[in-house]
């Protein structure tokens, strides 16, 4: 049982802090990630600075949310968890999950996926969410799946990879 809408098992969710630059850079430019982020060139430190010196938490006003995904008893970051796109009129908003390479695997990413959701849902009442995974990244399926989104639509040859293009799966969550 959750102690606060923002914990599940042993991760927490938390506002940004000046101190997860370091973080976040890392994060950013981790490019193996890159082609499920749609990133496209590194990000300085000065661009995350600057994003977190002016960023104002506020899903209403900026159309997005950033929290950092910590453990719950060490406090180590673990991963970013995003709602992105957000859009108040028709009540949906994309999610974006981001666990750090040594933290995959081990439940994580499912954690901070269930409170990411129920925050999002419960507290904030979003009625849609939806992500979009390439079709090869199979982790992410199985995540989403494990998390009641179910698959609303295929986009062919979406993604673009050195070795040609792949699938993207439209996953969404709809509240119950």
């Amino acid at each position: 049982m959750s102690t606060s809408i923002l914990q599940e098992q042993d991760i927490i969710l938390r506002a940004v802090e000046p101190s997860d630059l370091d973080f976040i850079f890392l994060a950013e430019n981790d490019s193996k990630s890159w082609k499920v982020s749609s990133t496209v060139a590194p990000m300085s430190r000065y661009m995350i600075q600057q994003y977190i010196d002016t960023y104002q938490a506020d899903i209403y006003q900026d159309r997005q949310l950033r929290l950092i995904a910590v453990h719950a008893h060490s406090g180590e970051r673990i991963g970013i968890a995003d709602l992105y796109e957000f859009d108040p009129r028709n009540s949906r908003a994309g999610v974006g999950i981001y666990i750090t390479p040594s933290h995959r695997s081990q439940g994580y990413g499912t954690s901070t996926l269930v409170a990411l959701c129920r925050y999002a849902q419960e507290f904030l009442g979003i009625d849609s969410l939806y992500a979009t995974i390439g079709a090869d990244n199979l982790a992410s399926l199985h995540i989403f799946s494990r998390c009641q989104f179910t698959q609303s639509g295929t986009l062919q040859q979406w993604i673009k990879t050195p070795q040609g293009y792949t699938s993207a799966i439209i996953m969404q969550r709809i509240a119950q």
